[in-house]
């Protein structure tokens, strides 16, 4: 497609801003679904640029409650409507994670947290642009996986079973529209070096984490015609040495 239009999710978190930032210099158009426009506008608004100059930059966002998918239909619904039906770019980068618990500890409304955060923002924004996709037979879809979801990870089922119905949903998406030129892909880091998780690690341990530029890139690389022939893939990053 011509013109490159982006949307990611969780565009204003401590990733999801370096994807957008990424996408956006190399000239795709990036919208952002967020909670609030003062949320977005602390995170990209450059008007007070040090440098004195001004850039107009290709990153919108509209208002959306990524947890409800009535509200991420709408916010799909008027991307779409302005580009024209002219999106074929998805990254799902919402997630979390809880506290540790043994199985015979967790609760019911514990699994259902992990899978609304990690699964069901992911299956909203990725239902309702495959029909668009679909029309276009033109689709890039990246998810951001994790470890757990590949392995067994004790006092971590939620979060695991959340990741591996993430990477299966990835998977399946790919192989179901594999001849209508829909290609999805899951990135699986390890720890992401960001504030939060600097303020539990140590110098040597932070030291071997991913960076979110390193992902990033990993990213635009899939997004790439270069790996136009790489599908239904889990790609590790877990380590920035």
């Amino acid at each position: 497609m011509s013109d490159r239009v982006a949307i990611v999710t969780g565009g204003t978190g401590a990733l999801g801003r370096h994807i957008v930032e990424k996408l956006e210099s190399e000239g795709y158009k990036v919208y952002v679904p967020a909670l609030t426009m003062d949320e977005f506008n602390s995170v990209f608004d450059r008007s007070s640029d040090e440098t004195g100059q001004v850039r107009v930059r290709k990153i919108f966002a509209f208002d959306c409650d990524a947890l409800d998918h009535d509200s991420v239909k709408e916010f799909a619904e008027k991307v779409l409507a302005i580009e024209n039906g002219n999106v074929g770019y998805l990254v799902n980068t919402i997630g979390g994670i809880d506290a540790p618990a043994m199985t015979d500890e967790l609760d019911r409304s514990s699994i259902e947290r992990m899978m609304n955060l990690n699964f069901y923002t992911a299956f909203s924004f990725t239902s309702c642009l495959l029909k668009t996709m679909k029309s276009n037979k033109f689709g890039r879809i990246i998810s951001i996986g994790a470890l757990a979801g590949l392995q067994t990870s004790s006092s971590r089922l939620a979060y695991s079973v959340s990741k591996q119905a993430l990477i299966n949903l990835m998977d399946t998406v790919s192989e179901e529209f594999k001849d209508l030129g829909i290609r999805c892909n899951t990135i699986v880091p390890g720890i992401i070096d960001t504030p939060a998780n600097r303020e539990w690690g140590t110098p040597d341990e932070i030291a071997d984490w991913v960076s979110p530029q390193d992902i990033a890139e990993v990213v635009s690389s899939l997004f790439s015609e270069g790996f136009r022939s790489v599908r239904g893939s889990v790609i590790k990053v877990v380590s920035s040495l």
